[in-house]
This record gives structure tokens, C-alpha cells and sequence, in this order.
């Protein structure tokens, strides 16, 4: 009988076997839609997910597994606004809690997704053919020269190869990335005049060292815009959102937020236990809302939980005890090879822990409050100064040996940051710390031989220094 790549996928991705004759169907028209060819589902089954993921645990599949039927899911969205669904859209970094609020007031009548996003993970961190996408937002105008980003290219491209129908709704998140409104606007002006958009932001004006989330003003402020942005939301699609279903969503996410920091903590002994790709993949129903729901990652979760605790049981790591262990704040999933390419070189790579801040009780009882303060209280989203105390605190809670910053160079405010952030956290520990040019989304301005030689000189400097 000849082989059926596309089942080999489906189980390999953490599928059951009853559930993939039922998926089947939907896997394939998803596939067609994104042009991914049989050679590139044997490719992603034979080497690319074999060699970049652990795919021997069932938790990483199941995490996989989410990750594929919220694509598959997203493929749908121009069936779904035919049949009257109203569509939100949003991008990468925002408050899931809101979006959620939405799917748990009306499930039937609202898509929520960051079709962005989606794409950029699985077709390019689990094919690694994100590039088609990509030449079709250059051709379309968002030049190749600029170096603009890619989560943003594919999200123009989504709309110009049909994949996504315009928005009723796109809440754009502007308080990290200032290019998303942007090319949002871009996307309206030029060629898509239904493309609906609203922006969320506030200036990046705080001293150095701020404290953000202990500022009671600054917290107000942002609650209160992201209050007018959610009511806006609501009035485009229709929809009412009782203020019992956000406190519900914040409580979910406060309770998931407490067992990732279960799992990181699980993650700090040595030898590492799990991976580095496959542990920060866990964290993304914090940041991004699954349309198909966020139970299976929770799942998910769990089991990673449970099947780290085995292996700390066995003393069973990625690599022999003593490996030298650098902390990535945003760990490169997109470029899973980066990580492999360490950890083949005797160092593992992985995203740090829950601060003591991060894991303390919030101040205060209202949503928007709560949800202002946990958003001004991450570690990747406020003043470096604060950014570079919290990193610290992780380097020394959980036993780094330095510290990989690097592959946002394109873009203006987390690629200056990082830079500045790679000598102030050196200082402040006294641990290496390391930054490489590079993109997060996309490779094709740099290859793993390329980046072969900058890589194993930081892991001979890192071995050398654990042993002297």
C-alpha cells in the first residue's frame, strides 16, 4: 500500500487515530489552501519536525496538535463570514483575555484569531515554507529592502492569496509592535477598503527602571483603554460581553499563568528536561487567542507537567547534567534549527521562569485593572530598565549561564532594546550575554551555516567558563 504522508502528520502531530479519519478532510482542503505540497508534509514528517521538536513525548505532540487545528481552523474563516460569523482579528503581543471573553459570550458567532501569527509557527516552524507567503506581501508592495516584518508580510499575504477574508474587526495591538497599525493601514489604503481596524496604544514614556505595573496612574490609564477598545469591539460585531465572562476569562488565565510557572520551574533542573521550542509554545494562550478553544493546551500543559516530572524522577535531560544553559528571552520557534543547533553543540537554549513578581497575587479586583497590570508587569513589554531587573532575576533563580539576545534586528523597538538590555543584564549579573543578528519570523538572510561559526564560538565560550 502506498504511503499516506498526510496520516503520517496527522499522528505525528498528536492526533488520534479515530480522530483522523473526521479530520482528514479538513487537514487536506487546509493544505491545498496553504499550497503545501506531499513533499512538504513528507519533509516535515521524516526531518524537520523529528529533528527540531521531541516529538517522542506525547505532550509535545499534543502541543503540536494544537497549534495544527488552530491553522486548519483559521483556513476556514472565509467559510465562516459567508455563513455570518463575525471575524476579529488581533497580533502578537496582546491580552488574549478579551478575545476569549468574546468566544465565551457568543461561540457560534464570533471567530477570534491572530491569523498572523498561526502561519508564521506552523508554516514556517513546522515546514519551514513560510517564504511563498512572503515574496507575495514583497510583490504586493511591502518592499524586501525595508526589512520589515514578517508577522506582519504574511498577515497582508493571508489577505491577498485569499486564505483570510477581511475583518468585521481588527483589534491591533500597538503597544509593543508600532508597524502592525501601520500595515494594518497599508493593507486599507492599498488594496483592502473593508479591512476594519482599531488601534490600541500609549506612549512608551517611563523613566528608566519604572516599576510600570506599581504606577496606579499608568495602570488606569491602560485599563482604560483597553476598556474603550473592548466596548468598541463589541459594538462592531454585536456582540455584549457580560462583565462575569472577563472576570472568568482573567481567573482561567491567572490559573494557567501559575501552571506554566510550574512547568518552568520543573524546566530549571539540571539536566534540563525538556525543550526549549516545545516549552515556550505552552505560554501562547497568555498572548494569543485559539478559536478552537484553549482546553487541549491546557492539556497539553498538563501532560508536559506530569512527563517532566518522570524525567526529573530518571534524571533524564536534553542533555548530560552540567550542560551549560543560556536563557532566550523569546525563544526562536519559528527557527527551531537555532536551538538544535546549540543543543548540538552542548548547549541548551530555553526561555526563562515565572519572576517572584509574575507569579505574586494582583492588586486589584476589576478586569481591566487586573488585565492592565499583568500586561505592565511582563517582562518583554515594558521600559528596559525593568525588562533587565526581571531577566536578571531569572538568570540567578534559575541557574543560567549567560544570555542569547538577538533576531529582532528589523525591528525598531525590541531590536534597539535588545541591545542595550545585552550590557545591562551582563553588568547587573555578571553572566555572558550574547546578541546575534538575525530575524525571529524568517530566515532567508541568514543560513545555519551562516550562523554555524557564531554559534559554537558562544558554546565553547560558555563550556570553557563552566569549567574554569
Amino acid at each position: 500500500m502506498a504511503r499516506d504522508v498526510h496520516t503520517d502528520f496527522l499522528k505525528l502531530t498528536g492526533f488520534e487515530d479515530w480522530e483522523i479519519g473526521e479530520f482528514m478532510p479538513q487537514w487536506r482542503l487546509a493544505s491545498e489552501r496553504l499550497k503545501l505540497t506531499d513533499e512538504d508534509v513528507r519533509n516535515a514528517v521524516d526531518e524537520w519536525l523529528p529533528s527540531n521538536f521531541e516529538t517522542g513525548l506525547l505532550s509535545v505532540r499534543k502541543i503540536l496538535n494544537c497549534f495544527v487545528r488552530e491553522t486548519v481552523d483559521l483556513t476556514k474563516a472565509v467559510d465562516y463570514k459567508k455563513n455570518g460569523v463575525k471575524i476579529v482579528y488581533g497580533i502578537l503581543p496582546a491580552m488574549s483575555v478579551f478575545y476569549y471573553a468574546l468566544k465565551l459570550a457568543a461561540p457560534e458567532k464570533v471567530y477570534v484569531g491572530f491569523p498572523d501569527l498561526f502561519l508564521a509557527v506552523v508554516m514556517q516552524g513546522f515546514f519551514h515554507k513560510l517564504a511563498p507567503l512572503l515574496e507575495d506581501a514583497e510583490q504586493g508592495g511591502i518592499t524586501y529592502g525595508c526589512r520589515h516584518c514578517a508577522l506582519n508580510k504574511t498577515r497582508f499575504a493571508a489577505r491577498r492569496m485569499d486564505i483570510i477574508p477581511d475583518p468585521d474587526i481588527s483589534w491591533i495591538w500597538g503597544l509593543v509592535c508600532d508597524e502592525g497599525p501601520k500595515t494594518d493601514e497599508f493593507i486599507k489604503c492599498l488594496q483592502f477598503p473593508n479591512w476594519n481596524t482599531y488601534v490600541l496604544r500609549i506612549p512608551r514614556d517611563q523613566p528608566l527602571y519604572t516599576r510600570e505595573d506599581e504606577v496606579d496612574e499608568r495602570v488606569r490609564y491602560l485599563a482604560a483603554h483597553m476598556k474603550d477598545g473592548f466596548e468598541y469591539v463589541q459594538k462592531q460585531i454585536g456582540v455584549s460581553v457580560p462583565a462575569q465572562k472577563l472576570k472568568d476569562v482573567v481567573t482561567f488565565r491567572q490559573s494557567y499563568f501559575q501552571k506554566l510557572g510550574q512547568f518552568r520551574k520543573l524546566m530549571a533542573v539540571d539536566p534540563q528536561p525538556y525543550g526549549g521550542a516545545e516549552a515556550y509554545l505552552l505560554s501562547y494562550p497568555l498572548q494569543v487567542p485559539l478559536n478552537t478553544g484553549v482546553e487541549r493546551m491546557e492539556q497539553a500543559l498538563e501532560l508536559a507537567i506530569k512527563e517532566v516530572g518522570q524525567r526529573v524522577e530518571r534524571k533524564e535531560g536534553i542533555l548530560p547534567a552540567g550542560s551549560p544553559k543560556l536563557m532566550f528571552q523569546i525563544t526562536p520557534y519559528c527557527q527551531p534549527w537555532i536551538i538544535r543547533m546549540f543543543k548540538e553543540n552542548g548547549v541548551l537554549l530555553s526561555a526563562g521562569g515565572a519572576t517572584k513578581k509574575g507569579m505574586s497575587p494582583l492588586r486589584f479586583d476589576d478586569p481591566y485593572l487586573q488585565s492592565a497590570e499583568i500586561w505592565l508587569r511582563g517582562a518583554t513589554i515594558v521600559n528596559i530598565g525593568y525588562q533587565a531587573e526581571q531577566i536578571a532575576e531569572q538568570l540567578l533563580t534559575y541557574n543560567f549561564d549567560g544570555m542569547l539576545f538577538g533576531f529582532f534586528d528589523f525591528d525598531r523597538w525590541l531590536g534597539s532594546d535588545d541591545r542595550l538590555l545585552a550590557s545591562i543584564v551582563e553588568e547587573k549579573t555578571g553572566l555572558p550575554s550574547f546578541y546575534i543578528e538575525g530575524d525571529f519570523w524568517e530566515d532567508r538572510d541568514y543560513s545555519q551555516e551562516g550562523l554555524r561559526t557564531r554559534v559554537e564560538s558562544i558554546c565553547e565560550i560558555l563550556k570553557m567558563r563552566k569549567i574554569g
